[in-house]
């Protein structure tokens, strides 16, 4: 595995968001090869489990890179979303385009960025049920031994058209951040 990422030992600002990217690709590649298969045992748990680990990791590398974005223009951090960064800059009487386009980018319902904080906030809520189906047996003891399982019409179906999207904002969240570090380098 030597090689694979770059943990920071040469751009120590860099390493977690790269980690966090490395991270995604790795579920996301387990996922599609689940959706492919479809023969182990339970695929489609462990292939719904690979896209929330995707989402919960592409949310943390969009989250490094802001602390990035942080560590560049010197603020006082953490600072945990783009208007706080946003916020912390004016008062220091900065402007960042990064933080412009990516704030843009959060505001357009129908951008990739918007769409991959949407779905990090569904990881994180949860949905509305169907009412709990009891366990035979457990209607006469009121439920208290029994496991009562919850039917989570949300995360289903999966589909390639899941790992297309979280692939797409895999590859554009990789691709602003390369933008943006090259831009960063040159000053």
């Amino acid at each position: 595995m030597k090689g694979a990422i770059d943990t920071g030992r040469l751009r120590p600002n860099q390493g977690r968001t790269n980690q966090k990217l490395y991270f995604a690709k790795l579920q996301l590649d387990r996922m599609r090869q689940l959706l492919a298969e479809r023969t182990a045992f339970a695929w489609e748990s462990e292939a719904l489990s690979c896209r929330e680990a995707a989402i919960l990791h592409l949310h943390g590398a969009y989250l490094a890179f802001l602390q990035e974005l942080v560590r560049f223009y010197k603020l006082q951090g953490p600072l945990m979303d783009s208007e706080a960064v946003r916020a912390a800059m004016t008062a220091k009487g900065q402007v960042s385009p990064e933080i412009t386009v990516l704030q843009r980018l959060e505001q357009e319902s129908g951008a990739w960025l918007a769409q991959l904080l949407r779905a990090h906030r569904d990881c994180l809520i949860a949905p509305d049920a169907a009412a709990p189906a009891m366990v035979e047996g457990d209607a006469e003891e009121g439920g208290a031994r029994g496991i009562s399982f919850v039917s989570v019409s949300a995360d289903a179906p999966l589909s390639a058209g899941d790992a297309e999207s979280l692939q797409s904002w895999h590859r554009e969240l990789t691709a602003i951040i390369r933008e943006f570090r090259r831009e960063m380098a040159e000053w």
